[in-house]
């Protein structure tokens, strides 16, 4: 019997990815006017930034962090990292969260579920305090009952310490858990590995039809619990 729906975040209850390009751009046209620069010589900065941090950290949370990206890009050019990599910063989160919305159909498979008592949680990989950021972005913070990240648990899915953290939270055996995310190999194969039904929401396939279907798949589901 299902119990509980966790749900990845990014590119899951929303579409990260244009939401990324645009707030990046915008950053790269502010960097570029501040500092008299090219597109080709800040990408070049912006590019090495990011793969020293990921190089440097490893498969953890903080290598998803935007400021370290910003500062290291700012130092591969030779200039003081302060304050201008927190006003980067602060322009990429701000124009990403001002813009984002739910994809069609999340928000009435949560109500559903909420309506039927099935708790909502989410797993998701990066920092806590931009991930709560977004949730409140969605308008989604009073409908969650717990949340875990990756840097919380010290892992990034599909390891096995994302997934019990969650049942751990919701007091839940994995066989009343189900997860729903976008990447099959971390969100997928890892619930899976943990003994949760999983329902993979592919990212090729139009949002507001997959939501349909899952809503439909999870009611008829829980109602047929119900019954028995």
């Amino acid at each position: 019997m299902i119990k509980a729906v966790v749900f990845d975040l990014d590119n899951t209850l929303y579409a990260y990815d244009p939401l990324d390009q645009e707030a990046g751009q915008r950053v790269q046209d502010f960097t570029c006017r501040m500092l008299g620069i090219s597109k080709d010589r800040y990408q070049e900065a912006y590019q090495f930034g990011r793969a020293e941090t990921k190089r440097k950290l490893g498969n953890v949370a903080a290598s998803h962090n935007r400021l370290l990206y910003f500062q290291k890009t700012l130092e591969y050019m030779k200039v003081k990292p302060m304050p201008l990599s927190l006003q980067m910063y602060e322009m990429y989160w701000g124009t990403f969260l001002e813009k984002m919305q739910l994809f069609p159909g999340a928000r009435s498979l949560i109500d559903s579920l909420c309506e039927k008592g099935i708790m909502i949680a989410v797993c998701t990989d990066l920092t806590a305090h931009i991930q709560h950021r977004k949730l409140i972005a969605l308008g989604l913070s009073d409908d969650i009952f717990c949340l875990v990240t990756s840097e919380e648990a010290g892992r990034e899915k599909p390891a096995s310490e994302m997934f019990a953290l969650c049942l751990e939270k919701l007091g839940l055996p994995a066989e009343e858990v189900c997860y729903i995310g976008d990447n099959y190999s971390k969100d997928i194969v890892g619930a899976k590995a943990c003994g949760m039904k999983a329902i993979w929401f592919h990212p090729e396939k139009p949002a507001g039809q997959q939501y349909r279907e899952i809503e439909e798949t999870l009611l008829s589901e829980i109602s047929e619990d119900a019954g028995n």
